[in-house]
Formats: C-alpha cells, structure tokens, sequence
C-alpha cells in the first residue's frame, strides 16, 4: 500500500471510476467529445505544463477570462491532480477515506478562491464545514518535551490560558518575551535576509522559535526554522521591525491607520469581495474554519477536470512529459516539444517544479532558468483503528525541534486526527442532536438560517449531512507526517514497512495506542514542498529576469515554490498569471516579487463589523 506522489482520487460510485480512466476514456463515459482537432494558429493557442492542481487551475482560469482560447495541457505521468490525492479503503463495516496528501481547506485569504469553486463548481453540497465551536478548530496541540500541550484559544476562558502559559514548560519565558519584544532594537540595514529562527530569536527569544514557532513550520513546510526565509515566510513581520521599529508597533500601527498590504493584494481583496457569493454559503463560509469534500481533496481535482472536459476547449495530454521549451526562430510563439513533436504556442504557463522546468528549458540559456530551490520528502501514514477515540478531540499536534530525541526518534513532524473534521454516523442520530426537531430545522433554513448540527453545518439540507466514512461505527483515524527536512540528507528512505513500524511508535509514545489499525497506507511524496531558504526572493528574482529575457512574455510560471505550499496558493498563482495573461501586462508570473507598492486598508474603527 505504498504510495507515490502522483496518486488519483480512488473512490466508491461514479467518481472514482471516472478518475481513475485515461482522461479519453473519461471523455466518452460521459458522452463529449476529446478535443483533438489539432493546434490552432494565433494568439489562442495556450500550453499548460504540468497536470496538479496549479495546471488544472491555471486552465480553469484560462476558460473563464479568455473564452476563444484553446487550451493544451501536458502532463507526464498517466494521471491527474498531483499530490491530491483521496482514496476509499474497505473496512469490516464499510469504507473510510484515506488522504495521502492536503485534507482541508482554508476559506480565508488565498483560501477565498476554493472557497469560491464551491459555487462555481456546485461543490457546496459535497462539502464538510467544522464551524469554529468545534474541537477541530478550538483544539490544536503541540507536543513538547514529553506530552501534548493544548494551545491557548479565546474559547478557553482568560484563567486557563493564563494558567497554561505560565505553567507549561512550553510556554516558559514567552509572555517576557513578547512583553519585551517592543523595546528591541532593529535589524542592521544592511541584513538583506535571515533565518525565521535568527529574525524571531532576536525579536523573542531562542526557546519560543524551538518549541513553538519550529513546531507551526513542520506543519506547513516540515521545514527547519533555522533555513527557512524569515522575508518570504513573515513579510509583515520583516516590514514591520524595518519601518515601525518592531513587531508589536508595527501591530499597532496597522489597528490604527489601516493593515498595509501590496497594491496586488489590495486588488485581490476587492475582486473577491465583489464576488456574487450565495448568501448562505457565505454564512457558512464565515463561521468555518477549514472544509473538505465528501470524498476528500480528490474531488476538486475530479470536479474540475470534469468541467474542462465538459467545455470542449480543452485537451489533455496524459503521460506526455514536456521535453523541451523554446522560443520560436521569429520568437512570435512558443515551443513545446514532446513524443509526439514540437508544437507552437501563443503562449505557455508552467506549473512544473523549478528542477524540472529547468531540464525542459536546459536549451533556452547557459544557465538554470531558476536558481535552485531546495524541497523535502514527506512520507504520510494514514492508520485507521477499530476502537473510537484514541486520540484526544482537536485537529492534531505538531512536533517543535526542541522535543527531545527520545520522545521522537522517529523524527516525526506531527499527527493529523483525522476523525475531527468529518462528522461520524452518531452525528448523522437525531437523538444526539441538540434540537431533535427536523421540522422546526427545515423551517429554519427555508428562512435562510444557519443549521449546526453537533458542531457542521448542514449545508445540503434536506438532505443527509455530509460524511467522509461509510461506516456504522467510526474508529480513530490518524495520519502521521514523517520526514521533512530531517531527511535531507538520508540516502534512501523507509519502505512500506518501515513506514509503518515508525508511524506505530509515534502513536504508541505520543498517544499510548498499542492497538494493531485494522487498515494503512504508507505514502511517500518525494520533493513535494518546496523550501523558502534564506535568500528566496533574491532567487525568485533572478528567474523572473532569465524567464523575461530569454521567452519574451510567452513563457509564464506559477505553482507551491513562489508564494506559498498549499492548494489555496497554488490557486492564487494560477489566478494571478492568467488575470496578467488577459490584461495583456508583460510578465512572469514573478512579477510581484520584491514590490514597493504597498497601500493601507482602511482601519476598522471599535464596534465597526470587519467586511469579509
């Protein structure tokens, strides 16, 4: 059950059949037609390199601002969707949904555009909202030195913060630190870039950057705190010291006249803003945390090929990788060679990694297109027990580097409870409702309220709240996270064995589970995120200038390894480049990196409710 990266969606009914087909046979399932009548000339024709969820939204993109464009895209191996991958896996009483890589979403700031593919994709139905009262939400967890620590939530009270913080090992001398954070003084002018661990030792202090603030990293970047860019990771933070003096002035600054953010930002908030949202969804949307689908983050990948299918102006090239990108002689196209030869292009978007797209464009210079940006290798082990409850509520913990070494031999970067974000059958029983009146329900929401049922909105009612696992009675189910950057320098990695006996020991140590899962899957995801060093945006500017010089606008990037690692990211990069791409605006999908052109949102006065 070892799985690579490039894994589908394999799902129970039509959507799992559907995906896993070549994309032809999809095409014919469903009755419409593979657009395969060859290239057309002009400035219609567009290449998208790459078949994740950065090339799939780049083409959705394209076919909703460009509608006389028609769109190639390559992709290398013979499935879609990247490293989205959901998977059904049968149990004794039914099936539960593994997820190999992202499970949930976050619908706030990049996050808006996944949000709004709910509506635009009639995905709102299939969707699992946590509201913000649930344990999901309210309950995050770091485990330091030798058990998990509960992280401080409004929720909570004042008197159990408080006393958490001042009693926790985690938490010793934090408060002093960011009481004092304020009377520091500024970086040198001439420091250009450091560390996250060097910027926030100076700011706070060594032990907050080791316990706490490396643990929030190896959850989104499994990286190490004291590689990582603190100018790429914590723009505001960075500005902040430099113009206001410190991190907390800079806070008060923004509360007082206004958070300041890029003009590019600015246009962003605005463009979702006069988004025509369906009021209830947007209800839902404002009270959730996170969200997923019915059959995990598989959908999305499933949701969307089916409308680039559907819209005809799409074709699919499957096991087609991209062996090389060039300017045409007259450089009025571009070219991409394949097996199957060498077509021109208006113009190509490339989704690709930077080491790869700098093997596809080895011939357009004497040097890399992209400087070298460095990635880790994750392996997830997805483990599903009998027995319900074996892990406490919440959404998972995360592991800082200063946990000792006896407590994570392992080398592990957290565990995700993946029972949190999806109700279970119980919660579908009316008897443990709050108000077990449907009746009264449905009227409620014929008036357009919000319905929560045991902690989810009930979106699709009348009919049956969402769920993820088609069982009578859920078990515990876990995801460990292993890998990272502790591997970086390892030769081989864990097999399928392997990986599983030192996902057994986390959860053993860390849990106290000694029960055997009755189901696993190990997946090893090699290079998968990439990593945001010291010198980053010094990098992304030097690729910017090769890909302007030498393409001549025709060759345009996007994906996880400019401007964030997660989905809702590689949204947004696929958004960006395609709305430049309409304008007609020369560009590189880099063209942001390193602005001065900020401006200030407007202060939202006491008592005034923020617009979201």
């Amino acid at each position: 059950m070892l799985r690579h990266g490039n894994g589908v969606k394999l799902a129970t009914g039509v959507r799992g059949r559907f995906l896993s087909l070549p994309v032809s046979a999809r095409t014919a399932a469903i009755g419409l037609r593979h657009f395969s009548n060859g290239h057309p000339s002009g400035q219609d024709n567009i290449a998208v390199i790459g078949g994740g969820i950065t090339g799939l939204a780049s083409a959705y993109y394209l076919t909703k601002e460009l509608p006389r464009a028609k769109i190639t895209i390559y992709e290398a191996s013979d499935r879609i969707g990247g490293w989205l991958s959901s998977k059904r896996v049968p149990v004794k009483d039914g099936t539960i949904l593994f997820e190999a890589g992202p499970r949930t979403l976050r619908p706030s700031g990049n996050g808006v555009l996944s949000a709004r593919l709910l509506q635009e994709l009639d995905l709102a139905k299939d969707t699992i909202f946590p509201q913000r009262s649930s344990p999901a939400a309210r309950n995050r967890y770091v485990y330091y030195p030798d058990h998990l620590v509960c992280m401080p939530h409004p929720s909570y009270g004042i008197a159990d913060n408080l006393w958490s913080l001042l009693t926790e090992p985690i938490f010793e001398k934090a408060l002093w630190s960011g009481f004092t954070e304020i009377f520091k003084d500024p970086r040198s002018e001439d420091v250009k870039d450091e560390s996250v661990g060097e910027f926030f030792s100076r700011r706070l202090s060594k032990p907050v950057v080791d316990r706490i603030l490396s643990a929030v990293l190896h959850g989104i970047y499994a990286g190490d705190a004291w590689q990582l860019s603190a100018k790429s990771l914590f723009t505001t933070a960075w500005r902040d010291e430099a113009n206001a003096g410190s991190i907390f002035a800079g806070m008060l600054k923004s509360r007082a006249d206004g958070v300041e953010v890029t003009k590019r930002e600015a246009e962003y908030l605005k463009e979702m803003k006069n988004f025509n949202w369906d009021p209830l969804l947007r209800a839902t949307l404002r009270d959730s945390t996170v969200f997923t689908f019915r059959d995990g983050l598989g959908m999305l990948v499933d949701r969307m090929t089916r409308y680039l299918v559907q819209d005809g102006r799409v074709e699919f090239k499957t096991s087609t990788p991209v062996e090389d990108i060039s300017l045409s002689e007259d450089r009025s196209s571009i070219c991409i060679t394949s097996k199957e030869g060498s077509a021109e292009y208006a113009h190509a978007i490339s989704s690709l990694s930077p080491g790869h797209l700098n093997l596809a464009s080895k011939n357009s210079g004497t040097t890399a297109l992209v400087p070298k940006i460095p990635s880790v290798t994750v392996m997830t082990v997805n483990l599903y027990y009998r027995t319900p409850d074996l892990n406490p509520p919440g959404f998972g913990y995360v592991i800082p580097l200063a946990t000792p070494f006896e407590n994570n031999p392992e080398r592990a970067l957290g565990v995700v409870f993946d029972t949190a974000y999806s109700p279970s059958a119980k919660d579908l029983d009316q008897n443990n409702w709050q108000i077990t009146n449907v009746d009264e329900l449905k009227e409620a929401r014929e008036n357009g309220q919000l319905i929560n049922v045991n902690d989810f909105a009930w979106y699709n009612m009348p009919e049956k709240p969402v769920i993820q696992d088609d069982v009578k009675e859920r078990g515990t189910k876990l995801t460990v996270m292993l890998g990272g950057h502790w591997w970086n320098d390892w030769p081989v990695y864990p097999d399928e064995q392997e990986g599983l006996a030192l996902a057994k020991g986390v959860v053993e140590r860390h849990l106290g589970i000694k029960e055997e899962p009755e189901v696993y899957s190990v997946n090893l995801q090699k290079d998968c995120i990439p990593q945001y060093t010291v010198g980053h945006e010094s990098r992304l500017k030097t690729a910017h200038s090769n890909i302007s010089q030498r393409f001549q606008g025709r060759l345009r990037v996007a994906g996880s390894w400019m401007n964030g690692v997660g989905v809702n990211d590689c949204l947004r990069s696929a958004y960006e480049v395609v709305k430049a791409l309409k304008t007609g605006r020369d560009g590189t999908g880099l063209e942001h990196v390193g602005t001065n052109e900020y401006v200030r949102l407007k202060a939202v006065k006491a008592g005034q409710k923020a617009e979201e």
